[in-house]
């Protein structure tokens, strides 16, 4: 996990020391998103050892690990509980707590709950998931109005940006929380009044995670549509969408917003503002994360980099890594032996496909991988593949 500090003052900041030598000496910052955190029952029985009650998650995540650590930011939706046992997946999942380890320890910062999943196990998983997840910094599930108060939206700071996270989904499978706990769910009024609540404060950059759509739908349906624009609109800079539980189209939205003549780089500051076109990219679902699901176009997902300019908080690039996951055995060579693990891969297409990771996939593996790098990349052929 990269190092930050927590800074509390109203909303939870989070200020990441970049390893990069003197402030500024950077141009851009970067934000990596993934998708959907799934935890079916054959995740959590294969990473179990009997041999010492563990469960291990390590191999899910090693070789997408690299990418992750490149940006400055990495934050990922967990859609699951950290119910306690007994484990369980679909459809009410409770998953080992490890798994979350496991993604803080592969890089990931930041965790959103605002989920079809969060309610689950009720409120007893509600609050062990938040008591779980309480050493992270986290968005979209709360204890209560005042949690709520006190940390939403997330303010992130990254070499003195400013980028304030919301996080809603359109409902949690026909469960609610019980009082005084709250989950974010799509509600444009409250939305519109968590965006008045910035008002005032020095705020450079808005984004919306959002859990929406239909499942299994490779094209976003009119409602997202509507509402990304609705989102746009009202002056969110970024859309990352997730739930359908396949890769979406991504598009730009064009919308005219009124800027203040400042210069962050200088410091310099004027009351004075002009209109200008700005465009805001929304990205309708990256899709699974790492899942059980083996069906067409659900066996993968997409990580989705952004670069923003520090001078003048402005998203410079947009390119996204296709992640397909591996469910089985592969067998490479580490100190001159050959070593063979069964476990749920998540492998950077990209990277098999060069030839640059240590193993090959059968025959029926590596067609299926191939048929989702190809459906994927074909999607989203608007964007650029992630170097």
């Amino acid at each position: 996990m990269k190092r930050f500090n927590l800074l509390s003052v109203r909303t939870l900041c989070i200020v990441l020391s970049l390893l990069a030598a003197p402030l500024r000496a950077q141009e851009t910052v970067s934000l990596l998103f993934a998708g959907d955190a799934m935890g079916h029952d054959p995740q959590f029985q294969w990473a179990y050892n009997p041999q010492t009650d563990t469960y291990n998650y390590e191999p899910n995540f090693r070789y997408v690990m690299p990418y992750i650590n490149k940006s400055d930011l990495a934050i990922v939706n967990l859609e699951v509980t950290l119910g306690g046992k007994p484990y369980s997946g679909y459809p009410t999942f409770s998953t080992p707590d490890s798994y979350k380890d496991a993604l803080v320890n592969c890089g990931f910062d930041v965790i959103t709950l605002a989920n079809n999943h969060i309610l689950d196990r009720g409120k007893r998983g509600l609050e062990r998931t938040l008591d779980k997840v309480a050493d992270c910094p986290n968005v979209g599930a709360y204890r209560d109005s005042a949690d709520r108060a006190n940390r939403y939206p997330l303010i992130l700071e990254l070499q003195g940006l400013r980028i304030a996270l919301f996080n809603v989904t359109y409902g949690t499978n026909g469960f609610f929380p019980v009082k005084p706990n709250i989950v974010n769910y799509i509600d444009t009024a409250q939305i519109a009044a968590d965006l008045r609540s910035l008002e005032g404060k020095d705020i450079d950059m808005k984004i919306m995670s959002i859990h929406w759509g239909d499942e299994y739908v490779t094209k976003a349906i009119p409602k997202q549509r509507e509402l990304a624009r609705w989102l746009a609109d009202k002056g969110f800079d970024l859309i990352i969408g997730g739930h359908p539980h396949v890769v979406e189209d991504a598009e730009y939205l064009t919308v005219t917003r009124a800027r203040d003549n400042n210069n962050k780089e200088q410091g310099t500051k004027s009351n004075e503002q002009t209109q200008e076109l700005k465009t805001v990219p929304v990205l309708y679902s990256l899709g699974n994360l790492i899942s059980n699901q083996r069906r067409l176009n659900t066996n993968g997902g997409i990580m989705v980099r952004i670069d923003i300019r520090l001078d003048n908080a402005e998203i410079q690039n947009v390119s996204y890594l296709p992640c397909y996951v591996h469910k089985g055995t592969i067998s490479y060579k580490k100190d001159a032996k050959t070593v063979t693990e069964k476990h749920f891969f998540l492998l950077p297409t990209t990277d098999y496909l060069a030839g640059k990771l240590p193993f090959k996939l059968d025959a029926e593996a590596e067609k299926a991988l191939r048929i989702f790098h190809k459906n994927t990349t074909e999607r989203l052929s608007n964007l650029p593949v992630m170097k």
